[in-house]
C-alpha cells in the first residue's frame, strides 16, 4: 500500500481512478466514508502495473500535516490522535480501511494489489534498490 500524500504515478493512473465508469461504485465508498482514497488508488496502480509499490526512504522528511512536527503541539502523538482520521467515532480507523479494501474487492470482483514491493533508500546509503529479476527481488546494481 502507498499513503497518497506521497504518490507519483503516470497521469493515465489518476484519469482512470477519476474517470473510469468501472470504478463509480469504488468512488462512491470513498466520497461517503472520506477515506480510502489512498486504497483505491493502490487498486487501479497494481491492477495496471501487475506489480507491488515501490517503497522510497528518503531520510528525515517533513510532514507538514503532521502535528508532531510541531513545537506548539507538545502532546506529539496524543496531538496526532486528536485531528487524524483515526481519531473518528464509531468504527475504528483501521477496521474501517478493512472494510474498504474487502468492499473494493468486491464491487471491482478482482484483488489487484500484492503483498511484496521494491525498496528504494536515499542515495546517501547508495543505491539500493531491488529490482524483479527471473522472478526473484535482487538489488538493482546486481547481474
Amino acid at each position: 500500500m502507498v499513503l497518497t500524500k506521497f504518490l507519483v504515478l503516470a497521469v493515465d493512473l489518476l484519469r482512470k481512478y477519476s474517470c473510469s465508469p468501472e470504478l463509480a461504485a469504488a468512488r462512491a465508498v470513498v466520497d461517503r466514508e472520506r477515506n480510502c482514497e489512498d486504497i483505491l488508488m493502490n487498486f487501479v496502480a497494481a491492477e495496471a502495473s501487475g506489480e507491488g509499490p515501490v517503497l522510497v526512504e528518503a531520510g528525515s522528511i517533513r510532514d507538514w500535516g503532521d502535528p508532531r512536527n510541531d513545537a506548539n503541539a507538545g502532546a506529539g502523538v496524543e496531538a496526532m490522535r486528536a485531528v487524524g482520521l483515526s481519531s473518528r467515532g464509531g468504527v475504528g480507523h483501521w477496521e474501517k480501511r478493512g472494510e474498504c479494501i474487502t468492499e473494493f474487492h468486491r464491487l471491482l470482483g478482482r484483488m489487484p494489489l500484492r503483498y511484496s514491493y521494491g525498496k528504494v533508500v536515499e542515495a546517501a546509503v547508495a543505491e539500493q534498490g531491488l529490482c524483479s529479476k527471473g522472478g526473484r527481488l535482487v538489488r538493482c546494481d546486481q547481474e
